[in-house]
């Protein structure tokens, strides 16, 4: 190529560069997000949002209730409308980027109508687990697009992921004399997450036992799935291993405890105190019971269950009866289980 055919194609470079350019102060602000191109779809990079996260919402248009989801599982987030309009109106939505190893979803469709008078509708995210782990992973996000199909309108809206899979580890091994109750089983597995530096608040990790308590409350880790049962619905249970791996435990996908065996044992080897029958359900008179509190007794008349490192349910529940006199120095079980 002469000198005359390279400058002639560099000034077309930059004539088209320029020209392109030119317009951004015009653009609305979800046109500059490129993941719509080819490039954006056939790379998969999420293009930065050159406006930022301080622009206005469009009139007519929602506030999310929250900016975090949570993978391995469904998240709803509410769509609040600052004003409610006298008559239906008609949005539609799309997945614009993301980070995540798989691809989020809308839960039934991707479109909806606002009834009249109305100002909040909950929405759903499907989000398959990335991994078998409870960590999150930093930068994992999405974006969404809502429009309100009356005007045109839409607003690109940033939605942080973090990970939904809950953790399980043992205790260190305590004797019974040495377990202090509900609470100081709890309190253990609080400074054991704060020390293996687990996600979510330390507190909400307990100690996998049936228990009657009046200082923490009763605990039946069997019960009824429900948003504040020991164990939840939607949920895969994950635990690391000696050797550094992590593996998955189960998964609760309507009933508890499932009739079919675990992946693996809550445990790597072993037994660990329980209190709970083969059900799952809390065995009362076998928790160490000291007048209103388990695992706090600690004389011949009374006794405890032990489950064992089976994937088997019921043996990881109840394997067989310990004294609780006993001078033998077992774990239990950590669970997270938010309030």
């Amino acid at each position: 190529m002469d000198l005359r055919s390279k400058l002639l194609c560099s000034n077309t470079f930059f004539y088209l560069f320029f020209s392109i350019f030119s317009n951004c102060n015009q653009a609305n602000p979800i046109n500059l997000d490129g993941s719509n191109s080819a490039a954006g779809v056939l790379l998969h990079i999420a293009i930065p949002d050159i406006i930022g996260s301080d622009t206005a919402i469009p009139e007519g248009l929602p506030e999310l209730s929250t900016n975090t989801i949570y993978d391995a599982g469904d998240t709803f987030i509410d769509l609040n409308f600052s004003a409610q309009s006298s008559v239906d109106e008609n949005f539609t939505m799309a997945i614009v980027n993301y980070t995540t190893v798989n691809h989020p979803h809308f839960i039934g469709y991707s479109n909806f109508t606002l009834p009249a008078n109305t100002g909040t509708y909950s929405i759903g995210f499907a989000l398959d687990a990335d991994d078998d782990n409870c960590l999150d992973r930093s930068g994992d996000k999405f974006s969404f697009r809502v429009t309100k199909d009356s005007t045109g309108d839409s607003f690109v809206y940033n939605v942080n992921v973090k990970d939904g899979d809950y953790c399980v580890f043992q205790s260190a091994s305590k004797s019974l004399a040495q377990l202090g109750g509900l609470d100081g089983m709890d309190n253990h597995c609080k400074n054991l997450a704060i020390n293996k530096n687990l996600p979510r608040n330390p507190a909400h990790y307990k100690a996998m036992v049936g228990a009657i308590s009046a200082t923490r409350g009763d605990r039946d880790p069997g019960e009824n799935l429900s948003s504040t049962s020991f164990f939840r619905n939607n949920k895969r249970y994950v635990r690391k291993q000696a050797d550094g791996s992590w593996v998955k435990l189960f998964a609760i996908y309507g009933a508890w405890p499932p009739s079919s065996d675990f992946e693996n044992p809550l445990i790597e080897s072993g037994d660990y105190w329980t209190g709970m029958h083969s059900g799952w359900h809390r065995m009362d008179s076998n928790t160490c019971l000291g007048g209103s509190e388990s695992w706090t007794e600690t004389s011949g008349s009374v006794s405890a269950n032990l489950g064992t490192s089976s994937v088997v349910s019921g043996d990881a529940a109840y394997k067989t009866l310990e004294n609780c006199s006993s001078p033998l120095s077992l774990p239990f079980v950590c669970v997270y289980s938010p309030d």
